[in-house]
């Protein structure tokens, strides 16, 4: 079964923690943070046009899709509303099994964690806070595009 599973949540709300608890060996994490890296050679620089980030993600699924019928893929990204979702779900193709996974915190919780992180992996309080302001969970026009979706609380 070709698996794909995306984590939606808030920096700090521990997509990339959760996705490392999951992963064996037929597993593969495609994280935004990590392709803006290998673009940019700096995490700290957001691309003006975010869609090259994502068009690589979108290709390197698209790729281990077409060539492996037993895998998993794990998209590691904020995923903040059905667009941006929906701009991935649209692009992708062949997986057998979608699911969504929505990582959720308090505030207080995304900051600390936030800057337990390396310095240079810092997301600005304000950024945070903007995107808070604009997630949603999926509207029910868009559950029929997964075969599961689930929420993770997180509570430190």
């Amino acid at each position: 079964m070709r698996k794909l599973i995306l984590l939606a949540g808030l920096p700090g709300t521990g997509k990339s923690y959760y996705a490392q608890s999951i992963q064996d060996e037929n597993c593969h994490i495609i994280s935004s943070d990590e392709t803006r890296f290998s673009i940019t050679h700096d995490y700290r620089i957001i691309l003006e046009d975010m869609n090259v980030v994502y068009d690589k993600m979108i290709d390197k699924t698209n790729e281990l899709l077409a060539t492996n019928d037993n895998i998993t893929i794990i998209l590691d990204s904020t995923f903040l509303d059905d667009k941006r979702r929906n701009y991935f779900l649209d692009k992708i193709k062949g997986a057998d099994y979608i699911q969504l996974v929505m990582l959720k915190a308090n505030i207080d919780t995304i900051l600390a964690r936030n800057h337990k992180r390396p310095e240079e992996k810092w997301v600005p309080e304000d950024v945070i806070l903007s995107m808070m302001e604009r997630y949603k969970d999926p509207s029910p026009d868009n559950f029929y595009r997964y075969n599961f979706i689930k929420a993770v609380y997180v509570n430190d």
